[in-house]
């Protein structure tokens, strides 16, 4: 069930950590394997956790303004 205006339940919180580590990784390996000399031993993790909880913020965000049937602000979308 979705949550309401300005509330969040534990169903969004999993899907933003989804989300999050989602793209961290493709965010990163897309940069890196693109890079000259990648290595894999050579990953920055704390660049991934930066994207990683970016991310978590916009979606959670997103979801605790949204209102039940997904529209922001109760306007948009």
């Amino acid at each position: 069930m979705p949550s309401g205006f300005l509330k969040l339940n534990l169903n969004d919180l999993a899907k933003g950590a989804i989300v999050a580590v989602g793209a961290a990784l493709f965010t990163y390996l897309a940069g890196a394997l693109n890079a000259p000399g990648f290595d894999w031993a050579s990953l920055d993790w704390q660049y991934v956790l930066k994207i990683a909880v970016t991310s978590f913020i916009g979606y959670v965000g997103k979801n605790l303004l949204s209102d039940e049937s997904g529209k922001v602000l109760g306007c948009i979308g």
